[in-house]
């Protein structure tokens, strides 16, 4: 799965869920709801911890295995976690966003998310979107033509200036096939 910049220009959009359960991750429309991932300096000894419980005891699953997978693909540079933490997903308590990506990173490296995985379905969806060319075509055209409303108000002119041009054409060209 493609990170959360390349998500964001695929046009694909954020929002933080209403609970605070991995379970609650989806994708649904174009927008990808997560719990709100907080980040303080003890997070990595508490995920490392539970890291190790799901290793010590394979019968309670590996759902925390699975997140930290799915978080890192999601998060590869300080500018994901700025996304996200824009979009309200990320609560960063740390000194940087860089160091949270870092953090973020290495617990993830290395790991492989469960085929069997809820989260390994909403991966295979995102990926799906992306690929989809009008998705692409409409996130870039979004981000080129409607970010800026000066941008906005002259492609408007542009094509209402071009529609006149074309009416004006067809009513010029009309009265010489009728009148013969």
């Amino acid at each position: 799965m493609p990170s959360a910049a390349k998500l964001s220009d695929a046009g694909i959009r954020f929002k933080s869920s209403k609970t605070q359960f991995i379970h609650d991750i989806n994708f649904k429309n174009g927008v990808l709801s997560l719990p709100v991932f907080k980040a303080h300096d003890d997070t990595k000894k508490h995920l490392l911890n539970l890291l190790a419980f799901e290793k010590l005891y394979p019968c309670t699953g590996h759902e925390v295995l699975s997140y930290m997978c799915f978080m890192d693909n999601l998060v590869n540079t300080g500018r994901d976690v700025q996304l996200l933490r824009s979009k309200g997903v990320i609560k960063n308590l740390l000194s940087s966003d860089e160091e949270l990506a870092q953090l973020i990173n290495s617990l993830g490296s290395g790991a492989l998310m469960s085929p069997f995985s809820m989260l390994d379905d909403v991966q295979r969806m995102v990926s799906q979107h992306c690929k989809k060319p009008f998705n692409r075509w409409r996130a870039s055209f979004a981000h080129t033509y409607l970010r800026n409303p000066w941008v906005f108000f002259s492609l408007l002119a542009a094509v209402i200036l071009l529609v006149a041009a074309i009416v004006q054409t067809v009513y010029t060209i009309l009265p010489f096939y009728h009148k013969s």
